[in-house]
């Protein structure tokens, strides 16, 4: 006879998704999808339900860029726009923005005020 498999012990899809900043692979709810509005700007989609083709970036590449202030980091991936990308990313980690003075700023809540980052 051929054993047979239990139904309840199907594993789950999860869908992979990869970094465009360190080509990494990683189960898509370990990542933050930025998506381009109309106008091209790049926008944080935090719920991951915009339209079009989003760029997903992983917290690790977030954090480092965010901690280094690393546009250049982000370059490759954003072209022209890594300045913009950088500060959705800082957005999206909460971590806070550092003024040019040196001196660390207090940490702002999100427009949208999730908290699911």
């Amino acid at each position: 006879m051929v054993a047979t498999q239990n139904v309840n012990e199907r594993r789950r899809h999860v869908p992979m998704r990869r970094c465009v900043v360190c080509r990494e692979s990683k189960p898509q709810g370990e990542m933050l999808r930025l998506a381009r509005d109309e106008s091209g700007a790049y926008r944080y989609d935090a719920r991951r339900r915009m339209g079009g083709r989003g760029t997903w970036v992983c917290h690790a590449c977030a954090a480092a860029a965010v901690q280094e202030d690393d546009a250049k980091r982000l370059s490759r991936a954003f072209k022209a726009q890594a300045a913009q990308v950088l500060g959705l990313l800082r957005e999206a980690a909460k971590l806070p923005q550092v003024p040019a003075s040196g001196r660390s700023a207090a940490v702002t809540a999100r427009r949208d005020g999730g908290t699911d980052v």
